[in-house]
């Protein structure tokens, strides 16, 4: 399995348990994605599975930690990427979404 292959399995996982309420495992297996990510230098992927990292602190009621992850999941699509691209109009929806929450 190469280390890209690694890396999406590593990440829908992560998601595939969060949906089933095993937050730890997603954790987990998020923050090896992650890992991977960034040894690979894409920031394209590393916003991606940042921003899953998000999506669970924020479905986990850890909002400080949720707003970080976006943030620095925005910041890697832009660098990936530019601004505007898909991942990133995603990103800024979810961090501009739980901003409000607290407005």
């Amino acid at each position: 399995m190469s280390t890209l292959q690694q890396l999406g399995l590593l990440n829908r996982e992560g998601m595939k348990s969060f949906n089933e309420g095993r937050v730890e495992d997603a954790m987990f297996q998020l923050s090896q994605a992650s890992k991977i990510a960034r040894q690979m230098g894409s920031p394209l992927h590393e916003a991606k599975v940042r921003n899953n990292i998000g999506l669970v602190f924020q479905g986990d009621g850890r909002r400080a930690e949720a707003l970080a992850c976006f943030r620095l999941a925005e910041k890697a699509a832009v660098k990936g990427a530019g601004e505007g691209n898909v991942l990133h109009k995603i990103i800024t929806r979810n961090l501009t979404r739980l901003e409000q929450v607290e407005a």
